[in-house]
């Protein structure tokens, strides 16, 4: 509270001194209050916090994926680069997901040209889908807005691609350093002759070794678009495509990692995703007052998994005479069942098609003599599923890690098979009213529908373990807020806005404590989840000191109602099952401020956000220091692992001389707990830490246009070589120190930072 009465002190001196003097705007901000374009209202008449993000801004620091940007620039986000691969980073934003791992909770809806992305098997995110060299714009607008539908939890991305009217030029851009990353982007855009259609085209080529033992990628990323407009009206139909191998071995036993901190545990982690889409969006302005826009899409999603792993039905002598090997086990004598079998290959295989409508009316019309802006809209997405699981056992794990020797004479066992469909529909009206010239109020009101037709085609349906089942999920989401400006350089703003997202086939499939299950697949039968619902009361304001320099801050408190937690069911297998736990809460605020001397721009972020449980449950845990040799006991107000309390980024910008600028980023932020953690009572004095200590990197890039046409770009991520680490959990091993085979031990596995590296890179625009 000291801190928050100082920044208020602050802000009030501040517009003091400033009051007398006029500020003149160069623009006003303007933003469409939905993931479809529509006639945009003032920044200022919006009762949230918005921060955006230009195309350019992302090309200056040449990051590899969006998220990877907003870690490093953006109010409210960290990272748990749980998937060891820098495509496959869970990204949290106040303190909810948006990450690629199924099975993870997904707190953040994600969209590209008002079309969903988040996937609809798992609502997870694929960042390697998302081609960042078309983006043109993108906005993160913080809270549980419910207009932006399903999974709006705690925040929302819309992204904007580029188009042949605002890209018009061909442009050429090679990179290579580090991990022999190499990267090759090919665009082009323009008008078609003196016609009104226009076009846009990039292809980009992505690969390296990674910095990690065994760890390469390859990806292949496509986009296309062509639009024609008129006086009154544009069309766009865009493809995105994408063909990638990511491979990222994630947690690893810290004595595992070695000097050079790039060690593995077991080998191979190994995704495949091949994606396309088709889409057509539209707008039509009937009048200068009156718009409509939509969309229509399909979407195909492949996705395949292979997994080395420790084999969790490993029968060793104890296993033996305690009766927890298998039956097929048991029914060998004790010398011949011990001892096979040590690691276990998990394959998946996921089919997704999806056909989807966004469809909205934009009317800006005055009502009582004030502005008034009303908006409808209705969207609609039909999905199938097909998904199966399978696992191989091996006879012995290799001491690189890799699952090898001889293979389980029953071949390949085929554990899971699913199909499903999904129907999701959705229909909201929000509308922004100035009562008065500084006081502005916004509602909204939004129903959602989902109906979850799941076919099991392993087991019999109406068996114990069958996952045939069908899941019916409605609700109203409400929001009401308030924008006010006691004068041109002042806004305050406060909100409470609710959410939903409805369970996903996966959190679904998983839901039997009896019948515990690998992440994110060896689903079980599907006891009834709720929905989870969010809650959020806000409250911010902003202005400006000079022409030069912004500030905001917000403030929030968050609840999720009947939140659903992957639970572990046993902590030397991984296995669990996904629940319903009544409550969990984030509160926190944000703050910003923007300046610019001379040749310097600076940018300065601060967060801070406290993650809590706000319902006691018990958690199946035999590694914590606390637990009574089963489980451990989670209670009201314990931290959510892995998210950091306060995270601080500053970013600045210096012009060396004309067009060379030298931009350098510092991200820091404090400890946080590890997974198996959650009761924050485990003692580390026995050699096993239970937190993840504060961080601070700086990353440098440089851009130099040395001749018209040519620039030279080059960018160093942590260039004082920190070591840090951005996930954990406490689990169990039998890989011992010196990577043979043995008796199970208590570990913390990690998942390290990347170390200083660098790139270099020539680009050439025509």
């Amino acid at each position: 509270m000291k801190f928050i009465t100082k920044i208020l002190a602050l802000i009030f001196v501040s517009n003091l001194l400033f009051a007398g003097e006029t500020i003149t705007l160069d623009s006003i901000d303007v933003y469409s209050s939905t993931p479809l374009p529509s006639i945009g209202l003032p920044k200022d008449m919006v009762p949230a916090n918005i921060q955006t993000i230009k195309g350019s801004d992302l090309q200056s620091q040449s990051g590899v994926t969006i998220a990877d940007f907003m870690v490093n620039n953006l109010q409210g986000v960290t990272v748990n680069e749980v998937g060891g691969n820098p495509f496959q980073l869970e990204l949290n934003f106040r303190g909810y997901n948006a990450t690629p791992i199924a099975g993870n909770p997904q707190g953040l809806s994600v969209y590209i040209d008002g079309i969903r992305a988040n996937q609809p098997f798992s609502n997870t995110v694929l960042w390697d889908l998302i081609p960042n060299f078309a983006i043109n714009n993108m906005q993160v607008v913080a809270g549980s807005n419910p207009v932006y539908g399903l999974n709006t939890l705690g925040g929302s991305m819309s992204m904007q691609t580029k188009s042949g009217r605002d890209f018009k030029e061909k442009n050429v851009d090679v990179s290579y350093g580090s991990w022999a990353r190499s990267s090759s982007l090919v665009e082009m855009g323009g008008m078609v002759g003196d016609s009104n259609m226009d076009y846009y085209v990039g292809y980009e080529h992505f690969t390296e070794n990674g910095w990690r033992k065994f760890s390469p990628s390859h990806v292949n990323q496509l986009f296309g678009k062509v639009g024609f407009e008129s006086e009154m009206s544009r069309y766009e139909l865009s493809y995105t495509g994408a063909d990638n191998i990511l491979i990222g071995n994630g947690l690893t036993p810290k004595d595992l990692l070695g000097a050079e901190r790039d060690g593995i545990h077991t080998l191979e982690d190994e995704t495949k995703n091949e994606y396309g889409q088709l889409a057509l969006n539209m707008s039509h302005f009937f009048d200068e007052q009156t718009m409509l826009s939509g969309n229509i899409y399909y979407k195909r999603s492949d996705r395949s998994t292979f997994n080395g792993d420790l084999n969790d039905e490993f029968c060793d002598g104890d296993s033996y005479d305690e009766d927890e090997c298998t039956e097929a086990q048991l029914a060998l004598s004790k010398a011949d069942a011990e001892n096979l079998n040590e690691g276990v290959i998990n394959r998946t295989a996921t089919f997704q098609d999806a056909y989807g409508l966004n469809l909205q009316t934009t009317l800006d019309q005055a009502l009582l003599g004030r502005r008034n802006q009303l908006i409808a809209g209705f969207s609609a997405e039909y999905s199938q599923i097909k998904f199966s699981q399978s696992e191989h056992e091996h006879l012995k794990l290799a001491a690189s890690g890799h699952i090898g020797g001889a293979g389980d004479d029953d071949g390949i066992e085929v554990s899971t098979g699913l199909t499903g469909k999904t129907k999701t529909y959705g229909a909201f009206v929000t509308n922004t009213h100035s009562y008065t010239d500084k006081l502005n109020f916004t509602t909204a009101l939004r129903y959602n529908h989902v109906q979850v037709d799941n076919r099991d085609t392993f087991n019999t349906p109406g068996s114990g373990a069958s996952l045939t089942g069908k899941h019916h999920f409605e609700r109203f989401n409400p929001t009401i807020g308030a924008t006010f400006q006691p004068n041109e350089i002042l806004t305050t703003y406060a909100s409470y806005s609710e959410s939903s997202r409805a369970p996903t086939s996966i959190e679904l499939g998983c839901a039997n404590e009896a019948q515990p299950c690998n992440l994110p697949t060896q689903m079980a039968d599907d006891p009834p989840l709720n929905q989870v619902v969010a809650k959020t009361f806000e409250g911010g304001i902003s202005g400006r000191m000079s022409a030069d320099t912004n500030w905001n801050m917000s403030l929030y408190h968050a609840t999720n109602h009947d939140d659903i937690l992957f639970v572990f069911a046993n902590a030397s297998n991984g296995l669990g099952y996904f629940t319903n736990v009544d409550e969990t809460t984030r509160k926190g605020l944000d703050v910003g401020v923007s300046t610019r001397f001379d040749k310097l721009a600076l940018n300065i972020n601060y967060g801070y956000v406290r993650a809590q449980y706000g319902s006691a449950f018990t958690l199946a845990n035999e590694i914590n220091s606390s637990s009574d040799g089963t489980s451990i006991q989670v209670n009201k107000g314990d931290y959510l692992p892995t998210i950091p309390k306060h995270h601080l980024k500053i970013r600045a910008d210096y012009e060396l001389k004309p067009q060379w600028y030298l931009g350098a980023t510092l991200t820091g932020f404090t400890s946080s707990y590890m997974m198996g953690n959650e009761n924050q009572q485990h003692d580390d004095s026995g050699g096993l830490q239970g937190e993840l200590p504060g961080y601070v990197i700086v990353n440098l890039d440089s851009q130099y246009n040395f001749y018209p046409g040519w620039d030279f770009h080059a960018k160093m991520i942590n260039i004082f070589d920190q070591e840090y680490e951005t996930g954990g959990r406490l689990a169990e091993t039998r890989v011992q120190t010196d990577r043979s085979f043995d008796d199970e031990r208590n570990v913390a596995s990690i998942i390290p930072g990347a170390p200083r590296a660098g790139w270099i890179g020539i680009s050439k625009s025509f």
